[in-house]
């Protein structure tokens, strides 16, 4: 390489990569709004985009690996270091990606319970973490463009990029461009510096002439890293700028690198456009959707000389034992997936390295717009469009196409060589600098034309099979004329270049067919036009037709008809003229323009590849031409879901009038063709609906008929097809179907057009809080009950929510809550999805340390529509919403009020030796359950769940207040008496005498006598049934002075 022109041309290219890059800042919201639809609806893409990141993670180590034996092969220091140098690099790479994953699962997690302003945090975070996606693709995309490495590794790093590439449609362009160069001069410096870190270590002698160069370098490079870190894609404008002043000193300090040693040269990674990988991906046959890598550039040899159409405009002439030339497309996928390629680039060459220069030429090259199978990505993909040079030697091409047996003979079963395609970049063409050649796998063939001509002719009218047309067979259907037969190929005659129709003659190779006499002719509107399509197998055989008036058989007896014919021939546009089949698609349009009302007959000529008729005589069809039919309103209908998965298709109704007395002359009723009247998934497509009509609202639905009743057509609907799914119906398309009511004519009266649409479903209005249930910020303060001897409490959400069943109790199924942060999986937490389940319903449990009537839960709320989405296919259609947005798991025993009992209170005096009270005295009031507003003697019972429990081994003490009604004083507890458990006290006399379990008080001797009285509160710290601590506080227990 010549190293000074190599540093020029970096400097001006690396000028020419930042202006071309970039263009002007916008809104990059805009762009990424079907990332954050995903984000909100489904946690979908996000589980794509970790999946390419682990495949990507993968490519890459198995990248770093095929290095090794490269390392151990290098013949200088500075080879060496430069090839450690992508090592290191691509595991940089891999690691940052191992971050990225990281942060996606954690957006995952997040998404489920997310508030709004949660949900836009998330969605600033995935936008930050696909940028980031893309600054390592720009990383993978520098690496492939080093110029020590392997097959290996460049395959790998390949596929690497093709993944990540996958995961940035949703970025803003300019963001994704900043970030991949970002990332392309961050692994190209990165690698440099280590490349002459390395080699400074290394004991090479030509290191010490050059040391303090490269340190300054070093240096310079170390300044440009810190201005990299500083950029953020999402600022265009000024990284724009930055990467453009930065890549001027790039080029610079690539020009010294080159001059010390150009093996340890690799900043021109940051710039290089070029291809690094190539592969076939199929060939594009001339049928839409079909691929394959067998490419018929010859017709079959021609069986005849003439011109097909002779006179005509479009003429095509044959020759006979010479072939028509084809162009015919395949496509590649290239890496990085940023590459631009021309045909210049591209060769065809077979596995010894000829190629097809002067008979094969590559005509266009283009990125690839089309459909491909589902799971396959446009990334990096071209289509690549060949053809035969037209004066082209047919030896030439057998040879360099057909391989030869071991006798040197081509055998009888042709077997054709393999080619690849040879893809040649460099950064400057003129000079071959920094040249790279990729070669593709080698799977293309040239082959001749190897399908057989077709013997009969098949085509639509209009959408009509022309075998359900009248033709003309045997005589004219008004005047009784017998006319000329029609005839069709003898299919067992061996010579098909030229029909003979004479029956006498032993070559004849036709018989009498083709007749649909007893046919109806085709009513057409004037002035309208009706088209003609050439059928599938025509069209795979046949190059050209065209169309012309069927004059032999106008024969009238006074010769009205030709004469009416020949006069309409000029307003007759569409016929007279051959058309190309591939060109055209097999499809011609007629407009008769004209206001005559009468029967015109038109004949179909085709011709196959090889010059002979598909059809000897051609076929015809008979047209009856008429006034416009009336369209009737159009009506729309829609179709949707509601609560419990119930859906409805709208009915519309009908106003008066519009079925009348014409619909009595009705004789048949059929649908029109359209384009948007099929529904499809897969391989399958169907009829989207069929149109229907009802006398009643919601009553019996019937298609329409020739004896459909007036007073029957109230109202207009639909019925989707049997057979169909919901998600096979696009999200956001409106499907039309027309039927169209004819006279027993044929002639179109009328015409109905239903247009249907399928509305996805919001979020059920029927689930609602019950009153009071819901604080303003809608969160549920939600009382458990004990279960499991209190290691969980339950919870019923009917009891907090309407709409989860209907007044029969029936129960919809298809609520989705999920609770944040409410379940323990092993030592990690996690977040509580409750779902009905048949058995327990929307009852659910959460374990006693989540119970603390504290915490707050975000809530996420979701209802699942099922299998209704186009975008989600055979996945759910959930639909987020409500009024509850947090829970709070909360214990009943948290809110007891105590007190005493009235007239109860114990009155103590100092020094007294039988203080002494009942639990029976101690009340509880609980404003949520009554059931516990009770006394505390019941609150540990079976009948109150246990809600306090051990109060045997509870803590009791007693502290003495400030005044009656007041406030504890600090320091006072047990001041005058010592309470405890006792198992059985006794209070009272007589009959008013009582034993329970309760509390005596025992006399603190320390104390003196008060000078007046204490009012005190009794404190028991017992637990609940929860086994929470629950501290029991009753006031004013009077101790008077002695």
């Amino acid at each position: 390489m010549n190293k000074k022109f190599l540093s020029a041309i970096l400097f001006g290219a690396l000028m020419v990569s930042s202006t071309g890059t970039f263009v002007s800042c916008k809104d990059y919201d805009d762009d990424v709004t079907e990332l954050w639809d995903a984000i909100n609806g489904q946690k979908t893409d996000l589980t794509v985009k970790v999946t390419a990141v682990e495949a990507s993670i993968a490519s890459l180590q198995t990248a770093q690996t095929a290095l090794d034996a490269k390392i151990a092969e290098a013949k200088t220091a500075a080879e060496k270091a430069a090839l450690e140098a992508q090592k290191a690099a691509i595991a940089a790479a891999s690691a940052e990606l191992a971050t990225v994953k990281g942060e996606l699962e954690a957006s995952i997690a997040k998404l489920q319970g997310a508030t709004e302003e949660e949900m836009a945090a998330i969605k600033a975070d995935v936008e930050k973490t696909v940028a980031a996606i893309a600054e390592v693709d720009g990383k993978v995309i520098a690496l492939q463009a080093f110029q020590s490495t392997t097959e290996e590794t460049l395959k790998s790093l390949a596929e690497a990029d093709k993944a990540l590439a996958g995961t940035l449609a949703t970025l803003d362009a300019e963001v994704k461009a900043n970030a991949v160069e970002i990332g392309k001069n961050k692994a190209a410096i990165e690698a440099q510096k280590k490349a002459l870190e390395d080699y400074i270590a290394s004991n090479d002698a030509a290191v010490e002439a050059n040391k303090g160069e490269i340190e300054d370098i070093l240096v310079a490079l170390g300044k440009q890293q810190e201005i990299l870190d500083g950029l953020k894609a999402f600022d265009v404008a000024e990284t724009q700028q930055a990467i453009e002043d930065l890549q001027t000193e790039t080029g610079k300090l690539s020009e010294k690198i080159s001059t010390i040693d150009n093996k340890l040269e690799v900043l021109s990674a940051a710039i290089y456009k070029g291809v690094t990988h190539v592969s076939l991906m199929a060939g594009l046959s001339g049928t839409e959707g079909a691929f394959n890598w067998s490419l018929d550039l010859l017709s079959a040899e021609a069986v005849r000389t003439w011109t097909f159409g002779d006179k005509l405009t479009g003429a095509v002439s044959f020759e006979k034992g010479a072939r028509s030339t084809f162009t015919q497309n395949f496509l590649i996928r290239v890496s990085p997936t940023d590459a631009v390629i021309s045909a210049e680039n591209i060769k065809l060459i077979n596995s010894q390295g000829a190629d097809m220069e002067g008979m094969v030429s590559v005509s266009d090259v283009k990125p690839y717009t089309g459909l491909l199978t589902r799971g396959i990505s446009a990334n990096g993909l071209w289509e690549v469009s060949v053809e035969m040079n037209k004066e082209y030697d047919a030896e030439a091409f057998k040879a360099a196409t057909q391989a030869k047996d071991e006798n040197g003979n081509y055998p009888e079963r042709p077997e054709y060589i393999l080619y690849a395609v040879s893809l040649n970049t460099t950064l400057d063409a003129e000079k071959g600098t920094y040249s790279r050649n990729v070669v593709s796998e080698y799977n293309l063939t040239f082959e001749q034309d190897g399908a057989e001509a077709v013997r009969s002719l098949g085509f639509t009218v209009d959408g009509k099979d022309v075998a359900n047309i009248h033709n003309r067979a045997e005589k004219s259907e008004e005047t009784e004329t017998v006319t000329p037969t029609e005839y069709v190929w003898n299919t067992n005659a061996e010579d098909f270049s030229e029909p003979i129709f004479d029956d006498k003659n032993e070559k004849c190779n036709t018989v009498e067919g083709d007749n649909r006499q007893d046919q109806a002719i085709l009513p057409v509107t004037l002035k309208k036009a009706f088209t003609v399509q050439l059928d599938k197998a025509t069209m795979e055989a046949a190059t050209a037709f065209y169309i012309v008036l069927d004059k032999d058989r106008a024969v009238s007896s006074d010769d009205s008809e030709i004469e009416a014919w020949n006069a309409a021939e000029k307003n007759i546009k569409g016929i007279n003229t051959v058309y190309n089949v591939e060109a055209t698609k097999g499809k011609a349009e007629i407009l008769i323009d004209s206001n005559v009302k009468d029967v015109y007959g038109f004949r179909v000529y085709a011709v196959n590849h090889d010059g002979s008729l598909v059809d000897p005589d051609g076929k015809a069809f008979y047209v009856l031409t008429g006034d416009a039919a009336e369209e009737l309103n159009a009506y729309s209908v829609e179709k949707t879901w509601t609560a419990n998965g119930v859906f409805g298709i709208s009915m519309a109704p009908v106003a008066d009038g519009v079925f009348g007395d014409w619909l009595k002359n009705v004789a048949t009723v059929d649908y029109v063709a359209s384009e948007v009247d099929t529904v499809a998934y897969g391989s399958d497509s169907k009829k989207a609906f069929t149109i229907k009509y009802a006398a009643k609202k919601d009553g019996e639905q019937k298609e329409f008929t020739e004896s459909t009743q007036v007073a029957d057509v109230k109202f207009i609907t639909i019925a989707t097809t049997e057979g169909t799914a919901d998600y096979w119906y696009d999200d956001a398309k409106t499907y039309s179907r027309t039927l169209e009511f004819k006279n027993a004519r044929g002639q179109v009266l009328k015409t109905l057009t239903v247009n249907f649409k399928k509305v996805l479903p919001t979020f059920p209005s029927t689930f609602q809080a019950k009153v009071n249930q819901l604080n303003a910020e809608g969160t549920l303060n939600a009382f458990m009950i004990p279960t499991g001897n209190g290691a969980q409490g339950e919870k019923d959400l009917v009891s907090s929510f309407n709409g989860l069943k209907d007044a029969t109790d029936t129960y919809d199924q298809n609520f989705i809550f999920t609770f944040a942060d409410a379940a323990k999986v092993g030592d990690k937490v996690k977040d509580l999805e409750v779902k009905y389940d048949g058995t327990t319903n929307y009852k659910f449990n959460v374990t006693e340390d989540f119970i603390d009537n504290e915490k707050l839960h975000a809530v996420t709320v979701a209802y699942n529509f099922g299998q209704i989405s186009s975008k989600l296919g055979e996945k759910d259609y959930t639909v987020k919403g409500g009024e509850f947005k947090n829970i709070i798991f909360s214990c009943l025993a948290e809110i007891n009020d105590y007190n005493w009992v009235d007239k109860k209170a114990p009155i103590l005096t100092y020094a007294q030796e039988n203080g002494q009270t009942l639990f029976a005295y101690i009340k509880s009031e609980n404003t949520r359950d009554g059931k516990y507003s009770t006394t505390l003697d019941q609150l540990i019972t079976e009948k109150c769940d246990k809600m306090i429990q051990d109060l045997e081994n509870a803590t009791y003490e007693l502290w003495s207040q400030v005044k009656e009604g007041g406030a504890i004083k600090d320091g006072s507890k047990n001041e005058y008496f010592t309470p405890k458990y006792a198992a059985e006290v006794t209070v009272g006399e007589d009959k008013d005498q009582k034993k329970g379990a309760g509390i005596t008080f025992t006399p603190n001797s320390a104390a003196q006598n008060p000078e007046g009285n204490v009012y005190s509160t009794l404190i028991i710290k017992a637990k609940d049934y929860f086994g929470h601590d629950v501290v029991i506080k009753i006031s004013d227990v009077l101790v008077k002075k002695r």
